[in-house]
Order: C-alpha cells, then sequence, then structure tokens
C-alpha cells in the first residue's frame, strides 16, 4: 500500500488569514499624511480688505498631519495647515498650526475607516491688497486662537501606505461681546453688530492626503 507523506503547516487557515488581515491594516501606532485641496472662505470682511474687494472666492490648502494612537481608537496629534487665495494682483495666506485630538473608528477588516478630530491652535492671516491701477499695497498682518474640525474617510492602499478623503473647517475670532446685550437700547443703531459671539473668519477645506504609517 503506497503511503503519502503529510506536510504540516505553522499556521491553520484561521491563523494565517489573521496574520494577512493583520498586514492590511490601516495605520494603529503613528502615522504622517501630506495632502491638498480646496479652500472655500466664509469672511466677514472689513472695508478695503481682501474679501470685501474681491468677494469670497476659492483657493487651495496643503495640510500636514502627524498622529500617535494612545488608544485603539483615540489618537494626538500635531496638523499644519497653509490656505492661499488669489485675485491678481491682491492676495491672502493663513498659517493654522495646532495639536489635535482624533477620533477613528475601522471596519472590522481593519482596511477602511471614518474619524472626527477637534483642534485649537495658533493661526497667522496676511493679506495685501492694491489700489486700482497703482502699486501702492495694504498689508494687514494679524493672529488669532484658532479652532477647528476634521473629518474623513481612511482607506487601505498598500503596506504602510493608505488614502484619507477629508474635510476641515477652520475658524478664529469667536469673542464675547463686551457689552453683554443683543440689542440697542432706545432704538437706537450704533451700527454695531450687538451679537453674543462673533465670528469673522471661516474656512472650509476639502481635500486628499496621503497617510503614511504603521
Amino acid at each position: 500500500m503506497r503511503h503519502e507523506k503529510i506536510h504540516h503547516f505553522p499556521y491553520c487557515l484561521p491563523e494565517l488569514h489573521t496574520l494577512l488581515q493583520a498586514q492590511d491594516l490601516l495605520p494603529q501606532e503613528f502615522s504622517v499624511s501630506l495632502g491638498g485641496g480646496l479652500t472655500l472662505p466664509y469672511v466677514d470682511g472689513n472695508r478695503n480688505d481682501f474679501f470685501n474687494k474681491n468677494g469670497n472666492r476659492a483657493g487651495y490648502n496643503l495640510t500636514t498631519e502627524g498622529r500617535y494612537y494612545f488608544m485603539p481608537n483615540f489618537a494626538l496629534g500635531l496638523q499644519y495647515d497653509y490656505l492661499r487665495i488669489a485675485h491678481s494682483p491682491d492676495k491672502m495666506h493663513l498659517h493654522y498650526i495646532h495639536p489635535n485630538i482624533t477620533y477613528r473608528y475601522l471596519w472590522s477588516n481593519g482596511n477602511q475607516g471614518v474619524f472626527l478630530s477637534f483642534g485649537i491652535g495658533y493661526m497667522n492671516y496676511e493679506e495685501r491688497t492694491y489700489q486700482r491701477n497703482t502699486k501702492k499695497g495694504f498689508l494687514f498682518n494679524r493672529g488669532y486662537c484658532g479652532l477647528s474640525i476634521g473629518m474623513g474617510y481612511e482607506f487601505y492602499i498598500s503596506k504602510k501606505i493608505s488614502g484619507v478623503f477629508r474635510a476641515d473647517i477652520l475658524t478664529a475670532d469667536w469673542f464675547a461681546n463686551p457689552d453683554a446685550r443683543l440689542y440697542n437700547p432706545d432704538d437706537y443703531d450704533d451700527g454695531i453688530d450687538h451679537s453674543w459671539f462673533k465670528n469673522n473668519i471661516t474656512f472650509f477645506n476639502i481635500g486628499f492626503a496621503i497617510q503614511f504609517g504603521r
């Protein structure tokens, strides 16, 4: 009678499936991402400033972010955003750097997920506008305490690389009304918006990023 030699594999099929699946996971320890996209402003302009002169036109944004996952679904990170909008010869740009905290939910297979992040940091806004048909320009520069909310969808591309579709809201110049009232007394209009809070700068960013990590 002929006997065939049986080879014993070091992994049974369920263990092998788990091992292959683990290689396809999105970053679990740390990650760095680079990306960019479209920025859409909503700015309460002042007389002669960029947006009052040129309208809320679209521009572009560049972003980079680093994350460290201290829990399976939570990460601490640092993010930098650069925004630029121009209408020749006028231009504005914005730098925003901030720490953030991110919650991420992964699908059961581990190669897709969605996230939500919150950040607060330093926002530097600068614009230069010119009088029509002259080379005389106006420069405005100001630093703000900025707030941000980010959300997005992550998906596996290859080992240690994933793609990210993301949307971010950057906003600044929230402050309480020092007069602490919502109306003008005795029907007197002093030309001031007496809202409890004012929001003078908001940008909506939509884009794509490449993420590296493990």
